[in-house]
């Protein structure tokens, strides 16, 4: 949802997703002695108000801040135009009021406060479900209410409220599409890693209740890991086929539901392998299509795929279920590439629609940044480009000289920084493997009339493009869509540059507000600043 209040002297604009609101600010002229902006929220459903809260203060008023303090904004404002709200849940409405706050650090003074009104997205809604874990495991939050603990290591409630609070709603959503089939339709799926034990109990649950089910696992990287959770959960006839002829990975994630008649009628795909890792651990997304043309060209590349063919006959019947296409051939809708291809035409392809971009490009690269995005990176563009990594390696690190180019990757806080608390990364508290970031996402101009959103299996790379099973989505022109994937992306990457800046500038680190002013000059003094650009990006927004 999108919205915004823009008539007086106070401007906001308002995206919401499903678990975080993004609030921009502007004020059509600078302000002389802002101390910063506070936040109240009014509950929709209970009437509650309560003041949000940050985590950096005034030192005239506390000079040695407690660990693990937060702070009421109308006390220790926001020097920010950007504000991001983590805590909302799904479908459900709020109001926020934004006061400008003045005066001084001891005697703030308030302006005058703007209200809007939104509503959450529903996790389902039309074609789309769409559904990110929370898969910070190295936060406050976490170590504040855990202890930095494994959940495996836990008993009971603790347990299953750690759990929960890792998943937040991703496990839930798959759960969701399995049990949806009913006596007689059919399950069928294709799956790079294939060993969560509550997953592989659930297809044996809806396989007793009469659903036919029938899985594809790989037969490289994780076979032997795969077939001994197959046999420990006695699914032997559900998940009796592996992928393993000519190709590099079976590198596919989705789980298509058929109708008693076979028709397929939708498909759960995304970043999210059958693991506990995947899960609950690294950043990952699970997304519903339930649109049956769509879901019927998976079905036809799950019975290839199968029956294990060569690659030569695999790629040659995803190019006839759907051919490529150039950036200006993609229209509005859902189109799905599936590998492996013959060529890698739709790798350059994406990245031209990013080189095609206006204002805003944001992207999720895990493993490899390929050469084609990178020299779109390198070229000095107008408008503003976000990356996140993984880790900063060899292999996806590269140099460009655009100040609008800002690339940040997985980090966790390492040591006790002031107020903040030690965390921990998902590795230390579930297994290791990517600890951080394992979506796979490109989003275009997301708050346009015509936003894209590139999402799926696939790490837009020369191998996932030829040589891998696959599945890619573009989902072209649906706002919804991209109101979600960009809300949470704002969340992933503003939670790990925060920890990335702290650590590499810990010695310079101060957890203070500033009590001298300057903090607002970068958003109003120069329309190259990337923070004046930020809010452009927000002004132009298309309700």
């Amino acid at each position: 949802m999108r919205t915004r209040n823009n008539t007086n002297e106070l401007e906001l604009y308002v995206v919401a997703g499903t678990h975080t609101v993004v609030l921009s600010m502007d004020m059509k002229n600078k302000p002389t002695g802002l101390l910063g902006f506070a936040f109240e929220r009014k509950d929709g459903k209970t009437g509650k108000r309560i003041w949000l809260y940050g985590q950096k203060c005034f030192k005239s008023v506390i000079p040695d801040p407690i660990p693990g303090q937060q702070y009421p904004t109308h006390l220790h404002p926001v020097q920010s135009f950007l504000w991001k709200d983590f805590t909302v849940e799904p479908n459900h409405g709020y109001t926020y009021k934004v006061t400008p706050v003045f005066g001084k650090p001891k005697s703030p003074e308030y302006g005058s406060s703007e209200e809007l009104q939104i509503t959450t997205e529903p996790y389902l809604s039309g074609k789309h479900g769409i559904y990110f874990n929370r898969g910070v495991s190295g936060s406050q939050s976490y170590a504040e209410r855990f202890g930095n603990e494994r959940p495996n290591k836990m008993q009971g409630t603790k347990q299953k409220l750690a759990y929960e609070w890792l998943s937040r709603g991703l496990f839930e959503g798959l759960k969701y599409f399995i049990q949806s089939a009913e006596d007689r339709q059919q399950l069928r799926g294709a799956f790079y890693e294939f060993h969560y034990d509550e997953v592989l109990q659930a297809l044996k649950a809806a396989k007793k209740k009469g659903v036919d089910v029938k899985i594809v696992y790989s037969g490289k990287s994780y076979k032997e890991e795969n077939e001994a959770a197959i046999k420990e959960v006695g699914i032997k006839k559900i998940a009796n086929h592996f992928r393993d002829n000519e190709v590099n990975e079976p590198h596919n994630k989705f789980l298509i539901l058929c109708g008693t008649d076979g028709k397929a009628l939708k498909v759960w795909t995304g970043s999210t392998n059958i693991s506990e890792k995947a899960i609950f651990g690294q950043c990952n997304t699970g997304h519903i299509v339930n649109d049956r043309a769509i879901a019927d060209k998976y079905l036809k590349y799950w019975n290839m795929l199968y029956n294990n063919p060569d690659k030569k006959t695999l790629s040659e019947t995803v190019e006839n279920l759907q051919a490529d296409l150039s950036n200006t051939q993609i229209q509005d809708g859902i189109t799905v590439f599936l590998s492996p291809r013959k060529s890698l035409n739709m790798l350059q392809q994406f990245a031209n629609l990013i080189d095609d971009a206006t204002e805003v490009v944001c992207c999720i690269y895990p493993f490899n940044v390929d050469k084609r995005f990178q020299k779109v990176f390198q070229e000095d563009k107008p408008y503003i480009r976000y990356i996140l990594l993984d880790s900063h390696k060899k292999y996806n690190t590269f140099q460009t000289n655009d100040k609008d180019v800002e690339v940040t990757a997985g980090s966790y806080i390492k040591s006790p920084i002031d107020q903040w608390m030690k965390e921990t990364y998902s590795g230390a508290i579930i297994k290791r493997g990517i600890d951080y970031v394992h979506n796979k996402i490109i989003l275009i101009d997301s708050l346009s009339e015509s936003p894209t959103v590139i999402t799926g299996s696939a790490n837009y790379s020369e191998n996932s493009t030829t040589k891998n099973d696959e599945n890619t989505l573009v989902i072209k022109g649906d706002k919804r869509v991209a109101d979600i994937y960009f809300t949470e992306y704002i969340r992933l990457f503003d939670h790990f540059s925060f920890r990335e800046w702290m650590n590499e500038n810990r010695e310079d680190f101060k957890p203070f507000l500033d009590e001298t002013g300057s903090w607002i000059n970068k958003y109003f003094d120069s329309p190259e600043y990337l923070s004046v650009k930020r809010k452009k990006v927000f002004k132009n927004m298309v309700l």
